[in-house]
């Protein structure tokens, strides 16, 4: 019954469209010898993102991936699958649910390739003829013809070949979970980065949610969609490899990624460093005066305010085109779809903002709506010429 209420709760979860596939909430691990090696840890792993968890030797990231499939049980606090408390479900059951990559890869050197990636499904009792299918699926996915591979022995195979086997092993049973302890790490580094590349590829057809280990923060940034950084039994910081980069959380950090890699990542300034001079009109101001302030300015777009507060632009388009209507104001003839940006937002927001919406500038307000300042196209070129 464990096993039938375990896919039940997966298959509700899934249909309500949940986010969260793992969480940990406050746990820790003492061992007998009075070493703790985690420290009241919490963190979350989104259901189809691949989480790397890094740092120093004895830092606590292997023990963390272990307790997913209870291989490690916590000394305190709880983990969760799906929302179900992990301590629940039989342990057998559960790491049959969760597939398994080591570095030392643990292929079975009696059984043929297909036998060993068909042993999961065959402890499930899935359908022999299922089974047999997918298995070559999974040798296509990773470049390994069936004909030339399926029947063959792992002594047989290359370190980088057996690796792949490895891996799809772990996908056999269709699991939603994957952990990964430094699977690559004991590769050549031709093979390593070849491994790499064909994860992250696989990862964009299959869309599992995988835990991996490494103490190497070059394949981190390469294959993670976050990184956990951890030190002494805690996290350090948590983050998408981008931020990571730019905004390490402190010292620790800024070493364990190295100076030569923060070197090379080139910051955009601060919104207000590259922002001009907003060139306003009262929306009361009628077309005439308009016109005069734009030729007056050099300008084609007036930015609308009223009492001070952003209302919209005026193109020089607008304005001609209704130019002999003495009755009109700028209010009656400005844009009020036009999009802006707050004084707080970066300029990767700006740039997004003028790409998607195929406009020359944009107003910069602050939490008032007020208007600062706009933001162009032209000194957004500048910029990005600068930091090439």
């Amino acid at each position: 019954m464990i096993h039938q209420e375990y896919y039940v709760n997966i298959n509700n979860v899934a249909m309500k469209g949940v986010m969260e596939m793992i969480r940990f909430e406050n746990v820790s691990k003492v061992y007998e010898d009075g070493f703790e090696a985690l420290k009241d840890i919490s963190f979350e792993v989104k259901k189809g993102e691949l989480l790397v968890l890094i740092g120093p030797s004895g830092c606590g990231k292997t023990t963390t991936m272990r307790m997913i499939n209870r291989l490690i049980e916590p000394t305190k606090g709880k983990i969760y699958i799906d929302g179900e408390d992990i301590q629940k479900v039989n342990p057998v059951l559960l790491r049959r649910n969760i597939g398994y990559v080591i570095q030392s890869i643990g292929l079975f050197p009696h059984m043929t390739i297909g036998e060993n990636v068909a042993l999961v499904p065959k402890l499930k009792k899935m359908d022999s003829e299922k089974y047999e299918k997918r298995v070559d699926e999974l040798l296509e996915m990773v470049g390994l013809s069936p004909k030339m591979y399926k029947n063959r022995y792992p002594n047989e195979l290359s370190g980088g070949q057996q690796q792949r086997i490895g891996v799809i092993r772990a996908l056999a049973a269709d699991p939603d979970i994957i952990l990964m302890d430094e699977p690559f790490s004991a590769l050549d580094p031709i093979s390593r980065e070849q491994l790499q590349e064909e994860l992250v590829n696989l990862q964009e057809e299959i869309k599992k949610t995988i835990v991996f280990v490494t103490h190497d923060m070059d394949e981190a940034l390469k294959i993670a969609d976050r990184i956990c950084i951890m030190k002494d039994g805690e996290i350090v910081q948590i983050d998408s490899p981008e931020n990571i980069l730019r905004k390490p959380a402190n010292e620790f950090v800024s070493d364990f990624i190295g100076k030569e890699r923060l070197k090379n990542v080139k910051e955009f300034p601060e919104i207000e460093k590259i922002m001009s001079r907003a060139v306003k009109e009262r929306a009361d101001i009628g077309l005439a005066g308009a016109l005069n302030t734009m030729v007056k300015n050099k300008v084609d777009t007036l930015v609308i305010t009223e009492k001070g507060k952003y209302l919209g632009v005026a193109p020089l388009w607008n304005v001609q085109q209704n130019y002999e209507r003495t009755d009109l104001t700028l209010k009656d003839v400005m844009k009020r779809d036009y999009p802006v940006a707050k004084i707080d937002q970066s300029v990767e927001d700006v740039v997004n903002i003028i790409n998607t919406h195929g406009v020359s500038f944009v107003p910069i307000v602050d939490n008032e709506n007020k208007v600062l300042g706009v933001v162009t196209r032209a000194s957004l070129v500048k910029i990005m010429a600068e930091l090439i």
